[in-house]
């Protein structure tokens, strides 16, 4: 088995594509569903029927003490977030129990515990332990935040298979990406890149090529369709795009193209048995999913 990884430098973030509304978390700046901050109420709610094997039921108490970052999530501060499978009912309450204060260049400083929400339908994706500011444009000006990927889905339903797969060729998308996403060590994108990096991943197997499928690393992936014209991308010749609409890992597929986007907005260690963490395919010295070396 042969498995090609090579690394093509990449310049700044991928532009956004014009006319299309995205509530992607970890894409700060880029225009998003949500209008606003919460009403000044003590409660709002929403329902996700895309990221859980479940319709997922997302309320926020206490909204008014949330604030929007960028445009596209919400730290929630002193907030309690409610999730309810509405196939079981089964509920699990989430706490922000952290203070925040914005100074007058507009840098948000968090302290203690505190989770991150998307704007759109307020689904928890990320909760920090520490220290964390963010700046205006985006930037983690302090990241002592012992942060971790939430899933969700995990909370109120199946415990999610975490052991990474080793059956043969090919392999889908896992369930539970968020579960996935910190089984990696990897935490979802929360502010502006810092770094922005294409590797391209071939993956061949007794000569057979197999496809790496789109929305690895990604929290509810979703197809945006082509390219516009005249953006000029390796992922926009397979026809589809793809985007998280909860939330991106620093390691994702955009498409079926191959290329790996390494995005980060904090420094880290980013290797090749992190994306397959992240995939839940088996991959070590010997083996890549159900093949092994000592089976010729």
């Amino acid at each position: 088995m042969r498995i090609l990884w090579s690394g093509m430098c990449a310049g700044a973030r991928r532009a956004m594509f014009g006319g299309i509304v995205l509530a992607i978390a970890g894409m700060l700046g880029a225009p998003s569903m949500s209008s606003g901050d919460p009403p000044d109420t003590s409660t709002v709610q929403g329902v996700d029927t895309g990221l859980c094997r479940f319709p997922l039921q997302v309320t926020l108490f206490d909204a008014q003490r949330s604030r929007s970052v960028g445009s596209n999530l919400r730290v929630t501060g002193l907030a309690k977030v409610v999730l309810t499978n509405l196939d079981t009912g089964k509920t699990k309450s989430l706490n922000g129990s952290s203070p925040f204060s914005v100074d007058s260049s507009g840098t948000l400083s968090i302290w203690g515990h505190n989770l991150f929400v998307t704007a759109a339908s307020f689904v928890p994706f990320e909760s920090t332990n520490g220290s964390l500011s963010i700046t205006a444009d985006g930037r983690l000006s302090s990241a002592n935040s012992n942060a971790t990927a939430v899933d969700p889905c995990a909370e109120v339903g199946p415990a999610p298979v975490l052991a990474p797969a080793t059956t043969p060729a090919p392999w889908g998308l896992p369930t539970n990406a968020l579960s996935h996403i910190g089984f990696a060590d990897l935490t979802p994108i929360i502010g502006a890149l810092v770094r922005h990096d294409h590797e391209h991943l071939d993956l061949i197997i007794n000569g057979q090529a197999f496809t790496v499928p789109a929305g690895i690393g990604m929290a509810e992936p979703f197809s945006f369709g082509p390219c516009p014209p005249g953006f000029n991308d390796g992922d926009c010749a397979t026809g589809n795009i793809f985007d998280g609409l909860v939330a991106d890992s620093p390691l994702h597929t955009h498409s079926t193209s191959g290329i790996i986007h390494l995005e980060t907005d904090r420094p880290g260690v980013f290797t090749l048995g992190r994306f397959f963490d992240e995939w839940g395919v088996r991959f070590n010295q010997s083996c890549v999913g159900g093949y092994c070396t000592d089976a010729g």
